[in-house]
C-alpha cells in the first residue's frame, strides 16, 4: 500500500489558502533541533565574554529598560540584556554572564500563541549592574572586531576563539536551510567578513554571500561543517546534521585539506 505524505497545515495571510509544511522539513527542523541543544549545552570555556559580546549583537534587547535608562530602569530589580525565542541560548548566554552578574531568565511575552512559536525570553541582569555589563560587552566585542579584523592579515590566530565564535553564530543565527552546510546569515557585511576570518583562522573555506542585501557566510565542504560542529560541542549531534561527513577529529589540524 503507497503512502501518502502528511501535509501540516501552517496559517497563512488573512484571506490566503494553507500552506503545507513537509515530513522533509520536519525532519530538517528535527536535525536543527539536535544540534542546537548540543551546542547549547556544551561546556563554558575560556571564550566565554566572546560568546556573550556576539550574543548581545545580535539579540539586544530593544524593550523597556534596556539601556539602563527610563522610568522601567528605576522600578524594576532586573533589566534586560538580550532577548531570544530559544530557552536554550537564554539560558547558555546566563551562564556565560554569570561571572559579571547574577543573570535570570523571564519570560518576554506570554501572550504569544503563534503556530510553533516559542515565547520570547530575555536575560536580565540586576539594574545596579546593568551599565557594568554592557560596559563589559562592548568592550569584549571591541576586542573580538580587532582579533578577527578581516582587513588586517594574520590578526585571527586564536583557533579557541574562533570556534567560540562560530558556536555562538550558529546558536543565534541557525545552520541554515538544508543539511550539510552551515549558512549564517549575520545581517552585516562586516560580521560576515569577521565570521569568514575565523574560519579561516581554523583552516575552513568560507564563502562570503550577499543575496538580496542579506550578507552571510557559509561553509559547504561536509568535512569542514561535520569537523565545526563536533569542535564547537555537537559532539555526536554533528552526524545528525551532515550525512556523511568525516567522524570528528579525523584531521582537526588540516581541515581545509580534506578532498
Amino acid at each position: 500500500m503507497t503512502s501518502t505524505p502528511i501535509a501540516y497545515r501552517i496559517p497563512g495571510p488573512t484571506g490566503s489558502p494553507p500552506l503545507t509544511r513537509s515530513p522533509s522539513a520536519g525532519r530538517l527542523d528535527c536535525a536543527s533541533g539536535t544540534v542546537h541543544r548540543a551546542l547549547a549545552e556544551a561546556p563554558i570555556g575560556g571564550y566565554g565574554m566572546l560568546e556573550a559580546a556576539l550574543a548581545w549583537q545580535h539579540l539586544r534587547s530593544t524593550g523597556p529598560g534596556s539601556t539602563g535608562g527610563g522610568t522601567h530602569a528605576t522600578t524594576s530589580r532586573h533589566l534586560p540584556v538580550v532577548e531570544t525565542r530559544s530557552g536554550a541560548v537564554a539560558a547558555r548566554i546566563a551562564r556565560l554572564l554569570s561571572g559579571l552578574a547574577w543573570a535570570i531568565v523571564t519570560q518576554a511575552d506570554a501572550g504569544d500563541t503563534g503556530f510553533k512559536r516559542s515565547p520570547a525570553v530575555r536575560v536580565e541582569v540586576p539594574r545596579t549592574l546593568h551599565r557594568r555589563v554592557l560596559r563589559a560587552l562592548t568592550n569584549a566585542w571591541r576586542d573580538a572586531r580587532r582579533q578577527f579584523d578581516p582587513r588586517v592579515p594574520g590578526t585571527a590566530t586564536d583557533a579557541d576563539a574562533a570556534v567560540a565564535l562560530w558556536r555562538m553564530g550558529i546558536l543565534v543565527a541557525g545552520l541554515g536551510p538544508s543539511q550539510n552546510m552551515v549558512y549564517l546569515r549575520t545581517g552585516t557585511s562586516t560580521m560576515a567578513e569577521m565570521m569568514a576570518a575565523a574560519a579561516r583562522c581554523l583552516g575552513l573555506t568560507p564563502i562570503v554571500d550577499n543575496v538580496h542585501g542579506a550578507p552571510a557566510v557559509a561553509l559547504y565542504h561536509l568535512g569542514e561543517v561535520h569537523w565545526l560542529l563536533a569542535e564547537a560541542g555537537a559532539g555526536g549531534a554533528a552526524t545528525v546534521w551532515v550525512r556523511g561527513g568525516r567522524p570528528a577529529g579525523a584531521a582537526s589540524t588540516s581541515v581545509g585539506l580534506w578532498p
